[in-house]
């Protein structure tokens, strides 16, 4: 087969690509210029820039494709500002991605997504894993998704965070659901999942909660991490502890990004359990126990995790998004019953005079052109102009063109998009790649803030009106 991997150059895809290059032709979709730049040294693998944010750019990457795997979550920042929940952008990509895999007739999605809690009590993280799901498979293409607790293996976010909190506090005070059990996954098992099911979408059509060869609680993957470094810790358990306060402890200790550390910290569950299913018996007689799959990961010299192979371009991606200088924001909004994303992109232009009044005053004309002027003076601010061979009813596409905003010749494809998901239950109102002119220090406490509480207002004018 001819597959696509999204999110290739994350920690799940470094280790999938070579494998999986084995046995098909592979394409390798990363967001990162620093590393679709550089050379493939295994035979069989290709790696493309691809930009999952531009539906033409995923049609385009998915052309000829016969299966994908979808490895994208939106945790690490795309531009050096984000006015944006990581869960909606990562509708914003799933959808993208879905669209294009129906229209280029890709047979198959493998999807990694997380184990499901078995009341309703979802954690941001859980719940935008299960909405992706629905995502994915919401045009057509059958989807197998491969539900994993904590994955195991080097460059992992995961293990590092229970590494360093190990490592760096004598006496680790566990919260009530500590005692919660799950069933960590070693990188080498997900990786055979994904194998054993690539191609079988008959046969693994639907969501299979996959893990390895023991249910631990998250305690005792604390004590058996201490017992790997070899270090002697003590463990109290304390009756409250607020997950803010546990996040941000977390996230003091390890250093890691702040998202990252809540995320993960949120959706340690309280009442996770597997289902029996057969892909997992099938994966489970030879899967790594939790403590084996720790200590391949581990550096022997330096005690800490292995690096992410991506890690040393990641440098270069920050430098880049630091001086391309690009604002990324992303809004879900509720659409009214029976409008489209066009209605929605109208009522907000018009609307957004009476809301800024009197700083601003817009206008559109007959052709669906943009313009954004300071009320009393004939100075116009933002030029946006409607791009109608992007453009659909669940889809609105704005170029920012022009105007005192704007900075011309700016990287990338700046736009503003409308655009209409899971069967028009939301509409997601985006900036992309768009390039403010004013300095960077002035834009960022006075247009970006401005953008934001705008974005607020209209979110409650449409609430209102759905109801």
């Amino acid at each position: 087969m001819r597959v696509a991997i999204a999110g290739a150059s994350g920690f799940v895809g470094t280790a999938l690509a070579p494998e999986l290059a084995a046995r098909h032709e592979v394409v390798a979709l990363t967001r990162s210029p620093a590393r679709a730049a550089l050379p493939s040294s295994v035979p069989g693998l290709s790696w493309r820039h691809c930009d999952l944010f531009s539906a033409p750019a995923v049609d385009e990457a998915l052309a000829e494709v016969d299966a994908a795997v979808y490895l994208v979550h939106s945790l690490a920042p795309s531009s050096r500002l984000t006015q944006a929940q990581p869960r909606d952008m990562d509708l914003v990509l799933a959808d993208n991605f879905a669209r294009a895999a129906a229209a280029n007739g890709v047979r198959h999605i493998v999807f990694v997504s997380g184990v499901m809690p078995r009341s309703f009590r979802f954690s941001p993280l859980l719940w935008s894993r299960r909405e992706m799901e629905m995502v994915l498979g919401s045009h057509g293409t059958p989807v197998t998704a491969l539900r994993a607790s904590l994955v195991v293996g080097p460059g992992g976010t995961g293990p590092d965070l229970l590494l360093d909190l190990v490592r760096r506090l004598p006496v680790l005070l566990l919260p009530p659901n500590s005692s919660s059990r799950t069933r960590p996954i070693a990188l080498r098992d997900l990786v055979r999942a994904i194998l054993v099911t690539l191609g079988r979408p008959a046969e693994f059509n639907g969501a299979f909660d996959i893990g390895g060869a023991e249910e631990l609680s998250y305690e005792q993957m604390l004590r058996d991490t201490a017992q790997v470094l070899g270090l002697r810790r003590t463990f109290r358990r304390v009756p409250l502890m607020p997950t803010p306060l546990a996040a941000v402890t977390a996230r003091m200790v390890s250093g890691a990004p702040g998202e990252m550390v809540g995320a993960i910290v949120e959706s340690i569950p309280q009442d996770t359990a597997m289902q029996d299913n057969p892909l997992q018996r099938i994966i489970e007689p030879d899967a790594m126990r939790f403590s084996d799959a720790l200590r391949a990961s581990i550096d022997p010299d330096t005690k800490r995790l292995k690096p992410n192979p991506r890690q040393h371009i990641r440098d270069a991606d920050t430098h880049l998004m630091r001086e391309q200088s690009l604002v990324r924001s992303i809004q879900r909004v509720i659409l009214p019953p029976g409008q489209t994303a066009a209605w929605v992109a109208g009522n907000y232009f018009r609307w957004l005079g009476q809301c800024c009044w009197p700083l601003v005053r817009s206008r559109v004309n007959d052709a669906g052109a943009v313009g954004v002027w300071i009320r009393f003076l004939p100075i116009k601010l933002l030029t946006l102009t409607l791009d109608t061979e992007a453009s659909s009813p669940h889809r609105q596409v704005y170029a920012i063109s022009g105007g005192l905003l704007a900075r011309p010749n700016a990287a990338g494809r700046p736009r503003f998009e409308f655009h209409t998901l899971l069967g028009e239950r939301y509409t997601m109102t985006a900036i992309h790649d768009y390039a403010p002119a004013l300095p960077w220090w002035l834009y960022s406490i006075s247009q970006a803030v401005g953008h934001i509480l705008v974005m607020r207002r209209y979110q409650a004018r449409l609430a209102r009106l759905a109801r």
